[in-house]
């Protein structure tokens, strides 16, 4: 539904009779009020060596990467050394992740956890400094053929596709006037809100199942008949 009222709104003009208002700007990325950061700006290779720590098993923080954006299944962590190390790009959700290395243009919308997070290699975040409703509004952005389109211009590599967050923030968007912009994520905040709230039960059953499903398999418990 929400990318539904983008392509109409953004794409189609449709409220404004199929013609973007003359009031609304093209701007670089780079100039609005965005965080856009990554891993690596947390510091040197080498100190990214010395200072982070991943681990296989639970651990402080969860460790983001972009093959658990796309299970749902969230298997790095890092210690509260790592974490507070890695300050620049701590996660707390609803944050803006594109994968920029390998699999390039991959869009996702940070979940909430039960922990705290932390953004993986590879890829870049974007945060609304303002209001972070506005991410909704740059997800959508870049998840539409529109904005793939634009960071297809920024990719390149002969071995292996990539851009860089310097050339990102060089990209130009068209972007509505600030009471639009807010009459939009008024809108579509509710639906995102929604799609949260059943992400993180669909988390809890299936961490439910995988508890419980070895040991009724091993007889390790029972299930009790009742009698009708």
């Amino acid at each position: 539904m929400a990318q539904a009222i983008f392509k109409s709104w953004f794409i189609d003009f449709e409220p404004w009779g199929g013609v973007m208002p003359d009031d609304w700007q093209i701007t670089k990325v780079g100039d609005l009020p965005l965080v856009v950061t990554d891993y690596v700006a947390n510091g040197s290779f080498a100190s990214l060596k010395k200072n982070v720590t991943l681990l296989e098993e639970p651990n402080y923080a969860v460790f983001i990467r972009n093959t658990d954006l796309k299970t749902g299944k969230f298997e790095k962590y890092v210690d509260e050394h790592s974490y507070r190390f890695l300050s620049k790009t701590m996660l707390f959700g609803d944050e803006v992740i594109i994968s920029n290395v390998g699999d390039v243009g991959s869009v996702f919308l940070c979940p909430y956890l039960t922990q705290a997070m932390t953004l993986g290699n590879n890829m870049i975040m974007l945060n609304a400094s303002k209001e972070k409703a506005q991410n909704y509004f740059f997800y959508l952005l870049f998840k539409y053929s529109y904005g793939a389109e634009l960071i297809q211009l920024i990719t390149g590599g002969s071995v292996q596709l990539k851009f860089n967050k310097t050339d990102f923030r060089s990209l130009q968007i068209t972007m509505p006037t600030s009471e639009i912009m807010k009459k939009f994520t008024s809108t579509v905040e509710c639906l995102f809100q929604k799609r949260a709230t059943l992400l993180q039960e669909i988390a809890y059953l299936a961490d439910l199942r995988d508890s419980l499903l070895p040991r009724l398999m091993s007889g390790e418990i029972t299930i009790k008949r009742g009698i009708i």
